[in-house]
């Protein structure tokens, strides 16, 4: 009678400590292609469980992170309404020493004057910080 030399494929159960059984039935070793082809399947099985254990993780905080970020906008959108007030205050204000025409005008001046001068500290700090980094 010819003895049997099936070998056992599936997963361990639950707490065993190896991966994959890698003897046959008659305790035999595997041959080194088996091995290499059971090393590759367990790579793709951990890197499978890897990418999913980081999407839920990217899903989790994406969740947490949904109304900090509706809240964080709607203050953007309060204090852009807050410096058109600010604006609109700095043309009244000076509408009621001069012209309408020349306030708008010097109102205009005033917010182009306040942009250029962030833009240039923007500018001046970012060439910096490369230079820094570099």
């Amino acid at each position: 009678m010819k003895p049997a030399t099936a070998k056992a494929t599936e997963p361990a159960p639950p707490g065993d400590p190896m991966l994959k059984r890698t003897e046959t039935t008659q305790g035999g070793a595997d041959g080194i292609g088996d091995l290499v082809h059971r090393l590759v399947e367990d790579a793709k099985s951990y890197g499978r469980a890897e990418l999913g254990y980081f999407k839920a993780l990217g899903t989790e905080k994406a969740n947490a992170l949904k109304v900090p970020i509706v809240l964080g906008l709607l203050a953007i959108l309060f204090a852009h309404a807050a410096f058109l007030v600010l604006i609109a205050t700095i043309f009244v204000g000076l509408a009621s020493l001069m012209s309408d025409t020349l306030a708008g005008l010097l109102t205009l001046v005033i917010c182009v004057a306040a942009a250029g001068g962030l833009g240039y500290l923007a500018y001046a700090k970012a060439t910096k910080g490369l230079e820094d980094a570099a």
